[in-house]
């Protein structure tokens, strides 16, 4: 009977110019309520919701081995900042890779 997760997506912009990806985040769940699989329910049905949609692919700036698990993956051709490799990932749901630096809306600068 309340809201007790939230996950985000927004556009994106890519350096080449590759429209249709979406970042992903910011993922919250009440303390209380984590270890529930309520944040990876989250982030599945966005997921989802971006393929339904048509979108192209995904971005997250995370821990690797968590967003693993829903087929995020390092790609070195694209470029976040100056964030490491490692923690920066990306999920093509069309399984063209678009190359150069993602850019979220300023709202999250």
């Amino acid at each position: 009977d309340r809201i007790v997760g939230h996950a985000a997506f927004s556009p994106v912009t890519i350096g080449d110019g590759t429209a249709g990806w979406f970042g992903l985040g910011p993922v919250a769940v009440e303390p209380d309520e984590q270890g529930k699989g309520i944040g990876a329910a989250l982030i599945e049905e966005g997921l989802a919701r971006l393929r339904r949609q048509g979108a192209a692919g995904c971005v997250v700036l995370g821990d690797a081995a968590y967003y693993a698990r829903f087929g995020f993956r390092c790609e070195p051709s694209l470029r976040y900042l100056d964030a490491s490799a490692h923690y920066f990932q990306a999920l093509s749901f069309t399984n063209a890779i678009p190359s150069g630096e993602i850019a979220f809306h300023t709202a999250f600068g």
